[in-house]
């Protein structure tokens, strides 16, 4: 008896009748609720288990368990039911029906789980670096509308459109967009490579080319220098990135190189010695780190000497007070040792019996003093000649 009745109910489900259609929707509405009890159930249980654990992968399974809807289940049973029967009254709007459930439920977990990494990357990175974390945010967004067009391709072409023409279409006109706003696209993905790559940020002093500045702000399509004579520098976002950027604000230390003359008739103990004066005077500064100090060249007026030195602190102003005190400290003790600098000039030297006539000549044209003159001449090496 019982068997029959089993029998006569899936006849009338199977014909489609309206008792038939009650009972399909009664089983499915029941199996959505019982479903969705269980689901509820384990997340209450699930949400005390995990309450110690690390990371957003619990809340994302958490917040996905809430977010399943029970119209959703619904259909999610019904589907299955009405294609196992013989119905075709009904059955492509089923199909309809089902295909547009599941494609708002895939939605809701979709967006909620990237909604969630993008809350937990932001909330990581705001304290300490604000502008990445607004390109976190523009980034999500895209993601978001990456998926959810996806999302109705993947609906469309399970109820049959044909996709193919639609994607054609979609990349003709993509390319068409790109031609045309290719300057605009170029200073979009620039400022998302600025903000996330953080060549440099707000507040740092750069070079970029023959223009320089600290950077003010970086908007989507450009950055804003401020110079130092105090106009305000406007870059494009993608020419700035082609260009040659030096950014002096991450310089720990600064590398400093100096050059000065000697005269040639200094003595050799003295030149000897500069070396050593040069390291102590760069020693008793805290702020500089001594390298090197060399007789470098011969120049056709001067011995040439190059003072290469760090110094630890990338300030400006403090470079050239520490350079200054430097210079200071060896012109006194170039003084106290009679070392003289060289101005650049050309000597012109003169020995032997003509070099006399000529001390006599100048003398006697009132030229200057003849004692010194032959003193001078005295006291010159003889290993040069003219």
């Amino acid at each position: 008896m019982l068997s029959m009745i089993e029998f006569s109910l899936f006849n009338e489900m199977n014909r489609g009748t309206g008792l038939g259609w009650l009972m399909m929707l009664g089983i499915a509405f029941c199996g959505a609720v019982f479903i969705k009890t269980i689901l509820t159930f384990a997340q209450s249980r699930l949400s005390r288990v995990l309450k110690g654990f690390k990371g957003i992968w619990d809340d994302v399974l958490l917040q996905c368990l809430a977010a399943t809807k029970t119209w959703v289940l619904f259909f999610w049973i019904l589907h299955p039911i009405v294609q196992s029967t013989a119905v075709t009254t009904g059955k492509k709007a089923v199909l309809l029906l089902f295909v547009f459930a599941s494609a708002v439920q895939i939605a809701l977990w979709g967006l909620k789980c990237i909604r969630m990494w993008r809350d937990d990357v932001v909330q990581r990175k705001i304290s300490t670096d604000g502008e990445s974390a607004s390109a976190i945010r523009l980034i999500a967004t895209g993601i978001q509308g990456l998926f959810l067009i996806a999302l109705v391709l993947v609906g469309l072409s399970n109820l049959g459109v044909d996709i193919a023409a639609l994607i054609a279409g979609l990349g003709v006109g993509g390319i068409a967009v790109a031609l045309a706003a290719q300057n605009i696209l170029g200073d979009l993905f620039g400022s998302l490579s600025i903000l996330l790559d953080k060549p440099f940020i707000v507040g740092d002093f750069i070079v970029a080319g023959n223009d320089m500045g600290t950077v003010e702000n970086i908007g989507i399509k450009t950055t804003r220098l401020r110079s130092l004579s105090g106009e305000e520098l406007i870059f494009s976002n993608k020419d700035l990135l082609e260009s040659r950027i030096k950014n002096f604000k991450r310089m720990w230390e600064r590398r400093a190189a100096m050059n000065f003359n000697i005269n040639y008739m200094t003595e050799t103990s003295k030149l000897e010695a500069i070396p050593g004066w040069v390291k102590q005077f760069i020693e008793e500064d805290p702020l500089l780190r001594f390298e090197r100090c060399h007789l470098m060249n011969f120049d056709e007026a001067s011995l040439k000497y190059e003072i290469v030195f760090w110094v630890k602190d990338p300030d400006f102003n403090k470079y050239f007070d520490s350079q200054q005190v430097l210079m200071l400290k060896m012109i006194r003790k170039f003084d106290e040792e009679n070392v003289s600098f060289s101005m650049g000039a050309r000597p012109f030297y003169m020995q032997g019996p003509e070099a006399e006539e000529g001390v006599e000549a100048f003398a006697n044209n009132g030229g200057g003093n003849q004692p010194q003159a032959q003193q001078q001449q005295q006291q010159r090496p003889s290993s040069l000649n003219s």
